[in-house]
């Protein structure tokens, strides 16, 4: 089982009451070495942890993670983030990470900051992700038996993303290495191969590259669109689109921006969402596709 893993099994245990060094040990097969490893970075990160009795850990009275609206997912994220930041030994870091905890993990009440975390899809540890993890270390090759799709073999697993509240596998399909996405929750079983895989590091560009799930090997579309003065300065702020640059920004405050998407899916939900302070330039088949869409809306 991978850290991550581990650290919100270990959360979502503490949110439902105490837990044992010995007793998570045997739930996840691992030693209570790592145990007590994982307890400590959850410490470390500011989980509020007391010992109500040797080798026996609880979060401290009043704490919860459902109070402070987190996800075992979000907690983990936290504990994971605030490991890191450690290692990079960067003062800088280590006080904006102080400041975020801070927003975080303080009651409300107490707090002036409030921070509003969309619940997603918790990611859940089981027989079959577990062996996608074993799978994606190991680089063995697997097939798949999804709720929606016939069995797909011969499969690289490549990582377990999470993308806008939702956790998907990521694999890789033939010498073309066509990109396959499925959602953890979809995958109904999971068989291994005795064959292994050379793994690629493209993949790891193109992950980087994406701002949603829907990204592809290639980035073949260049999309050009203009942001009104009125919003523009969320867009010089946050990336919103793949590869998205700043190419002009017009006297009245109006920006040009320029990006590459693999699909018009990319680019379509950030319009729509923004609409009517953002418009298309190029290409003109985004452009018709958006206006179809609006003027169904309206006709209906």
């Amino acid at each position: 089982m991978n850290k991550m893993s581990a650290v919100i099994f270990i959360l979502n245990k503490l949110d439902s009451g105490s837990v044992t060094e010995k007793g998570l040990a045997e739930e996840l097969n691992i030693s209570t070495d790592a145990i007590r490893d994982y307890l400590k970075e959850i410490e470390t990160a500011e989980f509020p942890l007391y010992n109500p009795e040797k080798g026996t850990y609880a979060f401290a009275e009043e704490f919860s993670l459902k109070k402070r609206q987190l996800s075992g997912t979000d907690a983990g994220l936290l504990v994971l983030f605030n490991s890191f930041v450690e290692s990079l030994n960067n003062k800088k870091f280590d006080e904006s990470l102080a400041n975020l905890r801070k927003k975080i993990l303080q009651e409300n009440e107490d707090s002036p900051f409030y921070v509003k975390i969309q619940k997603g899809q918790e990611y859940e540890v089981n027989g079959t992700t577990k062996i996608i993890e074993t799978a994606i270390r190991e680089r063995y090759f697997i097939s798949i038996e999804s709720n929606k799709k016939n069995t797909i073999k011969c499969l690289r697993p490549i990582k377990i993303a999470y993308y806008e509240g939702f956790w998907y596998l990521i694999c890789l399909l033939g010498k073309k290495n066509k990109i396959l996405k499925y959602n953890i929750a979809n995958i109904k079983s999971v068989a291994v191969s005795d064959k292994q895989f050379e793994y690629t590091k493209d993949i790891d560009d193109i992950l980087k590259e994406s701002v949603s799930i829907w990204f592809e090997k290639d980035r073949n579309m260049k999309v050009k669109l203009s942001v009104d003065k009125k919003v523009a300065k969320y867009f010089k702020i946050r990336q919103f689109f793949p590869l998205q640059e700043t190419v002009e920004e017009q006297e009245d405050g109006t920006l040009i921006l320029e990006c590459k998407v693999s699909r018009k899916e990319e680019v379509l939900p950030t319009v729509f969402q923004w609409l009517p302070y953002i418009k298309v330039l190029e290409p003109k088949l985004i452009d018709k596709k958006v206006k179809e869409i609006i003027s169904k809306y309206i006709n209906e």
